[in-house]
């Protein structure tokens, strides 16, 4: 055959090699891809893992019938006495041993927080097979016994629920869990000062119990009782105690303007708050001491000014007169009596305070106040 023939059909047939080759390829490619447009696999597969336990899967592992540990049974004959250490563990793993079978549940922590007496004993039984969702994260916590094991951080407001919940029902391993191994997400300046108007949010009986009692006494006296209208910075103290911290930012500074009297004040008792992101607040009813000591605590630069004398334009002023009462100015008249707080404000939007008599005295933090909100405005 001729040699030209010979090289030609080779061509022809490596070509039809190559063919088959890259349908074959195209085959498997179209075999193995049946995957749903837009749609993340990897997504899917996280949010199952993240999923919660239905509650008859839960109930059905609190019905599994387990024998009882005995730490004086005959097994353990002729051995030294257990310490406490050592029935907690044996007991785990002889319950431990007997659920090996059985399938594992994901509860939230807001739901265990929630049990107690015999429900939560039984629980705890088989707690090898339960696993407690993080209320914010894909993220579970580990049970071993009467113990969860780890440190979580969770936001602040999340704690005091959860906490409020485990007191509520006398959960005392919830309560002793966020206690000691939670500690609370960095909140920002502001939201610091926001939390300073709910006197009236979470039970007094929660604050306290959130407190040493060491603390307490420091705080509030022999009795150790928070009262109602400390709430608020209680809570706050709460936050720092916990291990809390402020987000940090240049404008971590807060200005308290406070009346140099209190006789012939008019309308609200609420006390001005300006935080060094501009933001002007009216907090009612704040335990200034109270309230400066747990701020300085968490890092903020606080000042307190205070007023004898609020300029409010040319032909008005307030001023506190004879026996430390506050008066109106009014071109030549006078009344007894100021709106401090109205007055005040109007006076420092107005970038006024310069013009009263405590501005040599407070100089410094007027100035700053008059800038951050005028940077604001």
């Amino acid at each position: 055959m001729n040699k030209t023939i010979i090289y030609l059909l080779f061509f022809v047939f490596i070509c039809k090699l190559s063919v088959f080759s890259q349908e074959t390829d195209d085959l498997d490619e179209d075999a193995i891809d049946f995957a749903v447009p837009n749609q993340n696999v990897e997504e899917e597969t996280t949010d199952e893992a993240c999923q919660l336990s239905k509650d008859a899967e839960l109930i059905n592992l609190l019905n599994v019938k387990l024998k009882k540990f005995n730490p004086l049974s005959k097994d353990l004959e002729g051995q030294p006495p257990l310490t406490d250490d050592e029935i907690k563990h044996k007991s785990i793993r002889f319950y431990a041993d007997q659920l090996q079978e059985q399938k594992s549940v994901n509860i939230d922590i807001d739901k265990f927080a929630s049990l107690g007496g015999a429900t939560l004993a039984s629980l705890l039984d088989r707690s090898s097979k339960v696993f407690l969702k993080h209320p914010e994260k894909c993220e579970f916590f580990s049970l071993f016994g009467d113990s969860i094991i780890g440190y979580y951080e969770i936001s602040f407001d999340q704690i005091l629920r959860l906490y409020a919940t485990a007191v509520n029902k006398n959960n005392k391993i919830a309560q002793e869990f966020i206690r000691t191994q939670i500690v609370p997400s960095p909140m920002s300046l502001d939201s610091a000062i926001k939390s300073l108007y709910d006197d009236y949010g979470y039970q007094q009986n929660i604050i306290e119990s959130l407190l040493p009692n060491e603390v307490r006494t420091l705080f509030f006296g022999e009795n150790s009782m928070v009262s109602v209208a400390d709430v608020a910075e209680s809570k706050l103290l709460a936050f720092s105690l916990l291990g809390g911290r402020i987000k940090k930012q240049e404008e971590n500074e807060i200005f308290i303007f406070v009346p140099d009297s209190k006789k012939g004040l008019l309308g609200s008792n609420e006390t001005i708050v300006i935080s060094g992101t501009g933001q002007i607040y009216e907090v009612p009813l704040l335990n200034i001491p109270l309230a400066l000591n747990v701020m300085r605590s968490l890092g903020f630069n606080a000042k307190v000014i205070i007023l004898k004398h609020v300029y409010i334009d040319r032909r008005s002023s307030c001023l506190v007169g004879e026996g430390g009462l506050w008066y109106h100015f009014q071109g030549n008249e006078k009344s007894v009596g100021c709106d401090f707080l109205s007055n005040t404000i109007k006076s420092i939007k107005s970038n006024t305070l310069i013009f009263g008599q405590d501005y040599p005295i407070f100089k410094e933090s007027i100035d700053r106040v008059n800038e951050i909100v005028n940077n604001k405005m």
